[in-house]
């Protein structure tokens, strides 16, 4: 929470710097004309300390006269007295002004403050597409706690998932054509660390994706693909790092689980054909304890959590009752299961 606030208040700065930074000019050069030309023979109560003239400065931008006018004075200290109640109410008024505008974009979430968000950004995620892969990204980028910048198209559909990402001030939604570079440029690409184009549409992911490498070279690009082969050969032929079928994913992971109760999910080998599983079991009682390093290499598996602890220490036990997340090839996965699973 403090650094979303600290962004929106560096936001709200970035907006208004002009008009503050005139505004310290102003103060600052009137402070050196009190300091140089009032004397206290203007005004017994004048001592002619720094501070005194900040205050007389101050004090006259708001249309406060705290010293006597100088009618024996210079002219530019005449000049100030004339000048500095008129341009502090233009300042204060385009301050005021500029602020209402800014607090209005961030309470609603406009085009605008998403704009200003997104430049903020750096090293961040852009995820292209909000169907229901684009969703279910998202929310693992905002567990992770990723900055991210969605670029989508407002419809109705999206409605209701869009006023919750409107809501949120950690997550930039920028509404137009992800493959205009205009709208790319809006989502700060030059410095994003990847993108992500999960579309509907294989040809526009493959566009947008391209669109964006040529922008930044360093990013790494990763499409959605219902077309494997497609998928294979836009990796193989052009400058994409990555081009995932959700179907050829899912595949392997209806037929194992069809023979095998506990597979979660299933993965291909980029290198090989070799299929890799995670299946989740509960050890029985009869499970002799082992370290995790031990039991990993004993049946060439790895152990990602330990009853729900992610990434347990290569010293770390394996007792009897305990609930594992298991990554490795199925033969292994089924040993395992048929020896110490009930």
């Amino acid at each position: 929470m403090v650094k979303v606030f600290l962004r929106s208040f560096l936001l709200a700065f970035s907006q208004l710097k002009v008009v503050l930074i005139i505004l310290l000019i102003t103060i600052i050069s009137g402070t050196l004309i009190f300091q140089l030309f009032y004397h206290s023979s203007y005004d017994p109560q004048f001592s002619g300390d720094i501070l005194d003239s900040i205050f007389a400065t101050i004090a006259l931008l708001l249309s406060m006269e705290v010293y006597t006018f100088p009618h024996e004075g210079e002219l530019i200290i005449k000049l100030i007295y004339v000048v500095y109640p008129f341009l502090g109410l233009v300042l204060i008024g385009i301050g005021v002004i500029e602020f209402g505008m800014v607090a209005f974009t961030f309470r609603y979430r406009l085009h605008t403050w998403n704009e200003w968000l997104a430049n903020t950004m750096e090293n961040h995620t852009i995820l292209v597409g909000l169907g229901n892969v684009g969703t279910r990204i998202l929310r693992e980028l905002a567990d992770d706690e990723i900055q991210t910048t969605v670029i989508t198209v407002e419809s109705e559909k999206h409605t209701e998932i869009l006023e919750q990402l409107l809501e949120d001030p950690n997550i930039a939604v920028i509404f137009g054509d992800a493959s205009k570079d205009v709208i790319l440029e809006q989502a700060n690409v030059s410095k994003a660390r990847a993108l992500l184009a999960v579309t509907n549409d294989d040809l526009m992911n493959f566009k947008i994706a391209s669109k964006a490498k040529g922008l930044n070279k360093e990013l790494r690009t990763v499409i959605r693909a219902f077309d494997q082969d497609f998928a294979q050969k836009v990796t193989d032929l052009f400058d994409i790092d990555a081009a995932i079928s959700t179907s050829a994913i899912a595949a392997p992971a209806f037929v194992a689980t069809s023979f095998e109760d506990g597979i979660i999910q299933s993965l291909k080998s980029k290198k090989g054909d070799t299929e890799f599983h995670l299946m989740e079991l509960t050890l029985d009682s009869q499970f002799e304890p082992i370290q995790v390093e031990n039991f990993e290499e004993l049946y060439k598996i790895s152990i990602l959590a330990i009853d729900k602890i992610a990434h347990p220490d290569s010293e770390d036990k394996v007792v009897p009752g305990s609930k594992l997340l298991l990554f490795g090839e199925l033969q292994a996965l089924r040993i395992i299961k048929k020896r110490f699973c009930s």
